[in-house]
């Protein structure tokens, strides 16, 4: 029986397709583990590869939408976030939880959850480096992670001298434009919370008959009128303080009155005291008005406000004093740039020493490995060569080379081999380095093979679903009856439609694949083969 899997974090759950060539709508559930779609040759079984592609950035051909309708839609759920491609004659639309992003981005936010091996998708060893991260796989990572360390050191190094070096050419005209500029500030020296200190200043200055007429008015009121508020509180409260004598409850309200009259004078000598301080000084309104323009310019010139002038300040300081210790800064980094470059030479070099050991390894792994899937003579071999200049990642070039027959000369393995030998050779790797993502997908793995390579494929792929979930395109009854999930392609009028297999159905589906009948022999034997 097909083992049970555990579930994988950021697998494929779920995969949607509607008017993808042949298929009107189709939905496949998928489990962690090993799942295999089967079917008849031309029902399109590898067109549900051909949907995943589209969402890692595949060429929408409109030839793809299905006779009759305007528009085809793939879509796929991991983690229950939904991905999508819509596309039309025209456009195509990519979506992630129903925003609208670019294509570029769909790919990016899914390339590290899915990687498909197939001849006609974008495979993962066409691109280089992923040559190298798959071999960094074995590398320790306080190795590589040591390199990062020192490349990074040594480019913010390289990126501090460059920008020294380059104010450096220019230092004496930078410099009298950061002093002018800080002289202007200092020479008019403001204060924090001068600015409205001097504008109500000068709302004083500038209103200075006004002010004395009011308070002219409101004194006569007070205390200069004929009739006016204190006397006639002064009178009302000795009438208060009789009734007091009268009677014990009134006493309170007498004193309460008492203390308005007394407040009411404090007022009125306030007023006569601040009216006879107060004069027109037009030379002062002036030296006001005239210290408010320098302090606004400057603002406005410097900042904003004054708050925004003394930051400006805070900074002109600073870069002075860096320009004016730039000579002496340039002088310490060229001595710390030549370290920090030992010690990223000794890092590369460290690096390059465990690359090459893992390489060692791997080459006749994966060679071997190959000879057991149904490639007797193939070659497989890692090269490593140095960069001009070191590099994020490390200052070698990591290339996989493969050859199918002895006959042949090793040679890249995106150019030197097919898309069946890609798929094994993909298949091989994952086993001794790990995978690229939670969820991989094989089409054409088992071109040309059967019998017994056949059996060590379905043993291989099992053995890689153990950790992650697998999804395999599938003519060989072997890989079909290791899966813990089988859905079959079959033809549906002039479409075709998915049809999840279970019981009898998947006997009768193996025992097709067998022998292209159901006697009962070949069902016989897809049963043994179901048993394991």
């Amino acid at each position: 029986m097909p083992p049970v899997y555990a579930r994988i974090k950021g697998m494929l759950e779920r995969l949607e397709v509607k008017n993808l060539a042949t298929i009107a709508a189709a939905e496949l559930e998928l489990p962690p583990g090993l799942t295999v779609i089967s079917g008849e040759t031309g029902t399109g079984k590898s067109i549900l590869v051909g949907a995943l592609g589209l969402l890692l950035g595949a060429k929408a051909d409109p030839g793809l939408i299905r006779p009759g309708a305007e528009a085809l839609l793939v879509t796929a759920w991991f983690d229950s976030r939904a991905y999508s491609r819509r596309v039309t004659r025209g456009r195509s639309i990519p979506r992630i939880d129903g925003e609208v992003v670019t294509l570029a981005e769909l790919a990016e936010a899914l390339e590290n959850k899915l990687t498909i091996h197939t001849q006609h998708a974008a495979l993962a060893l066409g691109r280089r480096s992923r040559h190298r991260e798959m071999l960094d796989r074995l590398v320790a990572e306080e190795v590589t992670e040591g390199y990062r360390n020192a490349y990074r050191r040594w480019r913010e190094l390289e990126n501090e001298y460059a920008r020294l070096s380059e104010k450096m050419a220019e230092r004496e005209r930078v410099l009298d434009l950061l002093r002018f500029q800080l002289q202007e500030i200092e020479a008019i020296n403001p204060r924090p919370d001068e600015l409205a200190e001097l504008e109500e200043e000068a709302r004083q200055l500038g209103h200075v008959d006004d002010i004395l007429r009011h308070l002219g008015a409101a004194l006569e009121l007070l205390n200069r009128g004929e009739e006016n508020a204190l006397d006639m509180a002064g009178g009302a409260l000795r009438e208060a303080q009789a009734a007091a004598q009268l009677s014990g409850a009134l006493g309170q309200l007498a004193q309460d009155l008492d203390g308005a009259v007394e407040a009411l004078a404090a007022v009125a000598r306030e007023m006569e005291s601040f009216a006879s301080s107060l004069e027109a000084d037009p030379e002062r309104l002036e030296e006001v008005q005239s210290r408010l323009a320098a302090l606004q310019r400057l603002a406005r010139k410097y900042g904003g406000d004054l708050p925004g002038v003394f930051e400006f300040a805070a900074g002109l300081r600073q870069q002075i004093a860096e320009l004016e210790d730039a000579e002496f800064r340039l002088e310490e980094l060229e001595n710390e740039l030549a370290k920090a470059h030992d010690e990223l030479r000794r890092r590369a070099g460290e690096l390059r020493r465990a690359r090459e050991a893992a390489a060692a390894e791997l080459g006749p792994l994966v060679e071997s490995e190959l000879r057991q899937l149904g490639m007797p003579e193939a070659r497989f071999a890692v090269e490593i060569s140095p960069l001009e200049e070191p590099q994020s990642h490390g200052a070698d070039e990591v290339r996989f080379l493969f050859a199918a027959s002895t006959d042949l000369e090793p040679a890249p393995v995106e150019k030197a081999a097919s898309g069946g030998e890609l798929s094994r050779i993909m298949l091989a790797l994952a086993l001794h380095t790990g995978a690229d993502a939670p969820t991989l997908v094989f089409d054409e793995v088992d071109v040309g093979i059967g019998g017994e390579v056949a059996g060590r494929v379905a043993e291989r792929l099992g053995r890689l679903a153990a950790g992650r979930q697998v999804l395999v395109v599938t003519h060989l009854a072997q890989i079909a009856a290791r899966a813990g999930t089988h859905y079959r392609v079959a033809r549906r009028g002039q479409g075709a439609a998915l049809e999840l297999l279970s019981g009898e159905e998947r006997v009768r589906e193996l025992a097709r694949m067998l022998s292209g009948s159901y006697t009962e022999t070949a069902m016989e034997h897809a049963r043994e083969l179901l048993k394991g």
